[in-house]
């Protein structure tokens, strides 16, 4: 028989049998649309190349500032420089540090987030811009600003005008020579960079060791590891640390592959995602098997009839075969499409750095649809095709219809919904650790009030607000014309808002406390400059003495609010009111500060990550405030009140930019995304093979009792009564999911030990979840049992015998 004419005769089986073909295609399109949008996201993060020359040879380099809360700090200039010069396992190193720019003249005024580099950046990442140049050293170290900037700003703000090269644009009130445009896919080290910017890095600015604030990238030597990297840039760190024992003490260095840098936690979290897919792609591909073990039971008098006529095994598994696998092709088909909706969930899953990522069928995503597609035909019809053909024609033909199934064709069947039960307790399990997680994140106290809260950024140009009067000018205007718009509850200025910097820390000293011995014994805590209102508007709870207020000015007395964990700290079981710090180190000369007052630990740093000491100073007692983001309380949707907080400002300076609009409730949303979107894929998946496996179970069951008729009639002839027909059938499928329970444990256990780096509060081997789970799913394995349970106590004895 030719491959058309099995075609034909397949396609011919398909049409008078639509319920099977579409309960096989369905099942198959579910698992494996989910593996494909997982693949998707897996292959952009971990498998695609970055915009960059030899990417693999990249990594970032990060200070090891563990002993005060920062396995992962940027790096001081200082530093920078002794790592470049120091090392032997770096063909050589680059920096960048954030900036910010008001664009300003031609259009509407915009902020833009850039970076002050190195000359040598474009060099290390071996990309150069695709329209114009970067910039000579020569033109870095002139006073002429000259930048690169992002395909993004490029088409946003100027039309994607070819003139561009050449052109000056004004960048906080002054002016810079756009030299180039960078490729559309360049990105560092966040997407939403728009400009990169030469004459950052003076000898002033690289000779600081205490201030860190650097993002630094290095390019390996032929033929070195980063783990050689890491041993080498550690003994470097430790040198530093003997050499500059009041900066460096106890101060490491971390190399981390720049690919694994950018996934960070989403890494481990699509990992999980894609071995739960591949649990539900083996659950849908069982039931697949299944339903071709049931049809080839019900035709083994037709195999036996097409063997008698001549027709051999071979030719009776290719057959069988062919069937199979254009069901999993047209499964895998479907399964693109169900791709898409899936990845409308996923996508978001995917960090910053991958933002523009988007579902598309590239060769990689496609060929491996196509591959998983053909081996789930394959494999799973394969076993069903082989037991096919191993019938008796002579007792088959002599049996007629009332041909039953071997025993080990039941026993694999058996198996296959034990299989399920127990890949689907994994991902019940999975699911359950999640909720818990995020159940858990839910609790922590914020220390503030996140409702109805308007959060934007308002950096000041240093050009234009060049003195401290200007600067607490412009924050008192803003806020006056706030108070004046409907909808508003009150407003301040803060250096950080809350979730929005894991950072942001100063030194300082405690009266009467001896010095420490190195730098690793120094203090250090959160550092945020506010107006006097803040603390009242974001509702932080005062525990003691006042909050700062309006009659804290630059001539009276400094002072300043510590958070209780600063508090319970320095002075346990004492009042921290009358208390003196100062900002910065022992020896430095800053001003004595009075404690006033002490609030509730807010989390400035979001959920996960633990307390430090934390100081709130007024804006009126400090040099150059920095309070670039503004907090708005509102009667409504925080969101609408976006325009009247962009007139308020317009109104003080026509020329500021008011960027990055959003609620609080969505910041802290984004700080929990890579916790919650595992979560829900998990609880689809989990879902998906709960059901899935209950209709392996009622497949099995149902087809038992019609294979299992004449027994039973037999059985309730000699004074069965029905419910004993009933617990028997429904004790079988209570023992195929208790035995799938216990092999489903350990693969539970597994998931649960992938999933720990994203729990919080719960361990992996949650005693409360997996009960909670086992019950549920033997639940569910109940009510799958019940309509072929039924349906065998109704059997008519002499019906089931008359019939046989």
């Amino acid at each position: 028989m030719s491959f058309l004419q099995l075609l034909r005769y397949t396609l011919r089986q398909f049409r008078q049998h639509p319920g099977f073909f579409l309960t096989a295609v369905l099942a198959l399109a579910l698992g494996i649309g989910a593996n494909t949008a997982i693949f998707t996201a897996f292959e952009a993060l971990l498998l695609r190349p970055l915009p960059y020359g030899n990417p693999s040879r990249l990594v970032i380099v990060w200070e090891d500032a563990s002993f005060i809360g920062f396995a992962h700090n940027t790096p001081a200039p200082a530093n920078y420089v002794d790592w470049r010069t120091e090392n032997h396992v770096l063909t050589d190193m680059a920096a960048l540090r954030f900036t910010s720019a008001s664009l300003t003249g031609d259009q509407a005024p915009e902020q833009a987030l850039g970076g002050g580099v190195t000359p040598n950046f474009f060099d290390v990442l071996q990309v150069q811009p695709f329209l114009g140049r970067a910039w000579t050293r020569d033109e870095d170290a002139s006073k002429t600003k000259s930048i690169v900037i992002s395909y993004n700003l490029w088409q946003r703000r100027y039309g994607g005008d070819p003139k561009i090269v050449g052109r000056s644009i004004l960048m906080n009130g002054q002016n810079a020579t756009v030299l180039g445009v960078m490729p559309r896919d360049f990105f560092f080290p966040i997407r939403d960079m728009d400009y990169w910017v030469s004459g950052e890095f003076t000898p002033e600015v690289l000779a600081q060791r205490q201030n860190h604030f650097l993002t630094v990238v290095g390019r390996l030597k032929h033929g070195v590891t980063a783990e050689q990297a890491q041993s080498d840039l550690s003994i470097v760190a430790k040198h530093l640390a003997e050499q500059y024992p009041d900066s460096n003490a106890n101060l490491g260095a971390v190399v981390i592959p720049i690919q694994r840098e950018y996934a960070g936690d989403t890494r481990v979290g699509l990992w999980v995602l894609q071995i739960a897919s591949v649990f539900v792609l083996l659950i849908a591909c069982s039931n697949l098997a299944n339903l071709l073990l049931a049809r080839a039971s019900g035709r083994r008098r037709e195999i036996a009839v097409r063997i008698a006529l001549g027709a051999s095994p071979k030719q009776i598994v290719f057959q069988l075969l062919t069937e199979s696998l254009l069901l999993s092709l047209a499964g895998g088909a479907l399964g693109l499409w169900l791709g898409t909706l899936f990845w409308q969930v996923l996508g978001r899953l995917v960090p910053e750095q991958m933002a523009g990522t988007s579902f598309s069928l590239n060769p990689t995503v496609l060929g491996f649809t196509v591959i998983v597609s053909i081996a789930s035909g394959v494999f799973f019809g394969l076993v069903p095709a082989l037991k096919a053909t191993r019938v008796s024609v002579h007792d088959t033909l002599k049996e007629g219809t009332r041909a039953g199934e071997s025993r080990s064709g039941l026993r694999l069947r058996d198996g296959l919904v034990v299989a399920q039960f127990a890949l689907a307790l994994a991902l019940l399990v999975g699911a359950g650790l999640m909720m818990q997680t995020l159940w858990n994140l839910r609790q922590v106290d914020l220390g503030f009030r996140s409702d109805h809260m308007l959060v934007s950024i308002l950096p000041l140009p240093q050009t234009k607000y060049d003195s401290d009067a200007k600067i607490r000018n412009f924050y008192k205007g803003v806020l006056v014309e706030l108070q004046s718009k409907p909808g508003i509850v009150t407003a301040a200025f803060a250096s950080d808002a809350p979730f929005t910097s894991e950072g942001d820390t100063e030194g300082y000293t405690v009266e009467g406390e001896p010095p420490p011995r190195d730098a690793s014994q120094a203090n250090d805590a959160l550092y945020r400059e506010v107006t006097p209102n803040y603390l009242s508007a974001v509702g932080a709870k005062l525990i003691e003495g006042r909050n700062l207020a309006e009659s804290d000015t630059e001539t009276s007395e400094p002072v300043i609010v510590v958070n209780e964990f600063f508090a319970k700290r320095h002075w346990p079981g004492q009042s921290a009111i009358g208390k003196h710090v100062h900002m910065g180190g022992y020896a430095e000369k800053s001003p004595w500060r009075s404690v006033v007052g002490v609030v509730a630990d807010v989390k400035e740093r979001g959920l996960l990550l633990g307390m430090k000491p934390g100081v709130y100073l007024s804006t009126e007692q400090v040099k150059r405030p920095g309070a670039d983001y503004l907090l708005v309380r509102t009667h409504q949707d925080p969101m609408l009140a976006a325009n009247a907080v962009r007139t308020a400002v317009w109104a003080v300076d026509s020329q500021q930019p008011v960027a990055r609009i959003r609620s609080m409730d969505d910041i802290i949303e984004s700080n929990v995304a890579d916790r919650k979107r595992p979560m829900i894929l998990l609880g689809i998946f989990a879902g998906l093979a709960l059901i899935l496996a209950c209709l392996g179970v009622y497949g099995v069951l149902a087809y038992a009792v019609a294979q299992r008729t004449r027994e039973i009639g037999v059985r309730m002839a000699l004074g069965a009564r029905p419910f004993d027909v009933t617990r028997m059938i429904v004790t079988r499928g209570l023992r195929l999911g208790l035995i799938g329970l216990a092999a489903g444990m350990g693969l539970a256990f597994f998931l649960g030990r992938l999933l720990q780096s994203l729990l919080f509060g719960v361990k992996p081997v949650s005693p409360l979840v997996y009960a909670s789970t086992a019950v549920i799913l033997l639940f569910i394995a109940v009510v799958a049992c019940v309509l072929p349970a039924q349906r065998a106590a109704r059997v008519d004895p002499v019906v089931a015998l008359r019939d046989e």
